[in-house]
């Protein structure tokens, strides 16, 4: 009898298989501290959750088969689908927005090679029910910090925005369907043939000359960016500059220079409608996690129109990055803050008070309200359970200092960040 596991497939043993557990734990330590809470979805789904939006084609890449009952079942290769069929059979009447995370094994019939196994594994999170720019920027802000915790150095984050690809095509006259393979095309930077693609298909193809100019200034950064945003108009100046407002809040936090603007990058599941981003790790030249937004999922499965966006990381890939530096393992869990930038003007120095919370062990989650009364913030912190309430201002932003109120004692002070740490106990 052969003993030896299929293609693709492995046997994990300690000290590996106590890496990928740590890895998972820490995970969720971090998701816990931006008030993420854990789903566990089954192995095995109806193999119709991942065509209807992918079609046929996927079937080449997953295990499908016919259970003893006639049914067409797949081993699922992601999570998102059944996450999103999850929150409309189970919690799609809880306040929005909703935060979600996984920890999961998944299969994919690719052929295998370093880093990439037909069985692997998946940590991730799904924000469900906000269409702000803000719960895009939380999720980046949190796969940060996971890396951030497990200790891990060398890493860039590469972002795009396909709802700018999609409306050009659509100018073009390129059917979405077609769109789809296009994008599948510039995600194995197959870029010639999808340009070519997109002329063929396209009804009006003068209005591809957009999408050729982004593709052959791909790597142009801020200053493409710019130019292209004010030089366009409709859904496709929209989309554009969305991706410029965001990368300009990523990079006053996390550093402009760990964000890469890659203005041809796509990402091959079809269900990806505006921002998208890659974890990479240069030296290794790997993809390590990736996600993006996806408004248009949840309305495909029956639901009503619900934007949501996410992200999945490669627990495998991660360990190999984190062995090649040579890095071990640190994070520990430990109070409740609702941190509130009182407009989108302060979200940088918000970011950078729920990063310090964050670092001292005590949990901190960004206000995603649409109002910003004081009255009506208090009293949401109140009904939610939050300990205190950092609130920031145009003086507190000025100052480089918060209002720290204390939601048990009603009383409240402006000190600096510094300051938190004596203010703010673990439980």
């Amino acid at each position: 009898m052969e003993l030896k596991p299929l293609r693709g497939m492995r046997d994990i043993v300690d000290p590996e298989s106590a890496e990928l557990a740590a890895l998972a734990s820490s995970f969720r330590r971090v998701a816990s501290l931006y008030g993420y809470k854990e789903v566990i979805p089954p192995t095995l789904e109806r193999f119709e959750l991942f065509a209807l939006k992918s079609g046929e084609e996927i079937r080449r890449t997953m295990y499908v088969f016919a259970d003893k009952a006639g049914r067409e079942v797949a081993l699922r290769p992601e999570v998102t689908a059944s996450v999103a069929r999850i929150y409309l059979r189970l919690l799609r009447g809880r306040a929005k927005p909703v935060r979600l995370i996984y920890v999961a094994n998944c299969f994919r019939y690719d052929e295998p090679q370093r880093g990439r196994y037909r069985e692997f594994f998946q940590a991730g999170a799904e924000l469900i029910g906000s269409d702000d720019p803000e719960s895009d920027v939380e999720l980046i802000m949190m796969l940060n910090e996971y890396y951030d915790t497990i200790g891990l150095g060398e890493r860039r984050i590469k972002i795009d925005d396909v709802g700018i690809h999609r409306s050009i095509m659509r100018e073009a006259g390129v059917p979405e369907q077609e769109q789809d393979r296009i994008l599948h095309l510039m995600d194995k930077e197959l870029h010639d043939e999808a340009l070519r693609e997109a002329r063929r298909r396209a009804s009006n193809p003068s209005a591809l000359g957009k999408l050729e100019y982004l593709v052959n200034n791909r790597h142009g950064g801020y200053r493409v960016l710019n130019e292209f945003a004010e030089n366009s108009g409709g859904s496709i100046a929209a989309a554009a500059s969305r991706l410029r407002m965001i990368a300009d809040i990523l990079g006053g936090i996390i550093g402009r220079d760990r964000i890469i603007i890659d203005l041809g990058f796509a990402r091959g599941l079809a269900y990806y409608t505006g921002l998208i981003y890659e974890v990479m790790v240069p030296s290794l030249g790997l993809s390590i996690a990736g996600g993006g937004r996806y408004d248009n999922l949840i309305e495909l499965y029956g639901g009503e129109h619900t934007p949501a966006t996410g992200f999945a990381i490669g627990l495998d890939r991660t360990l190999l990055a984190l062995k090649a530096e040579g890095k071990s393992l640190v994070g520990k869990p430990c109070a409740r803050v609702l941190v509130v930038p009182l407009a989108r003007d302060f979200l940088v120095q918000a970011l950078t008070a729920l990063r310090t919370v964050h670092s001292m062990g005590a949990v901190a989650e960004l206000y995603h309200g649409r109002t910003r009364k004081l009255r009506k913030i208090l009293s949401f912190a109140s009904e939610q359970g939050y300990s205190h309430v950092i609130l920031i201002g145009k003086k507190e932003a000025e100052e480089e200092a918060v209002t720290l109120r204390d939601m048990t004692s009603r009383t409240q002070e402006t000190i600096g960040l510094g300051e938190l740490a004596g203010k703010l106990p673990c439980r």
